[in-house]
């Protein structure tokens, strides 16, 4: 399961936070808070991630098992504009697994 975090910060809203979650809902199909219906995509907002000089930012997981929504390993990505933004969800539609 893909978990995708996105910074909902005031420093992140203030830089495309809200644009990017719009379009991570669009492309995956859920809702912030939802799993999607195969089981490969979990979206969620969360408070800061602590690199607020280089929000947008968005916390990327790759987890399998129950205790996926809890595990803190993964990885912060800065400057997630929404054009970077996007080619990082289609590649991960793309090749989800």
């Amino acid at each position: 399961m893909h978990i995708i975090k996105i910074c909902m910060g005031s420093s992140c809203r203030q830089n495309f936070a809200e644009e990017n979650l719009a379009m991570a809902e669009k492309t995956l199909g859920i809702k912030a808070g939802e799993t999607s219906a195969d089981g490969k995509f979990r979206l969620e907002k969360t408070g800061c991630l602590s690199h607020c000089e280089d929000g947008p930012n968005v916390f990327f997981s790759s987890q399998n098992g129950p205790l996926s929504l809890v595990m803190t390993d993964g990885k912060v990505e800065n400057n997630m504009l929404p054009h970077h933004f996007e080619k990082k969800l289609n590649a991960l539609a793309k090749y989800a697994t």
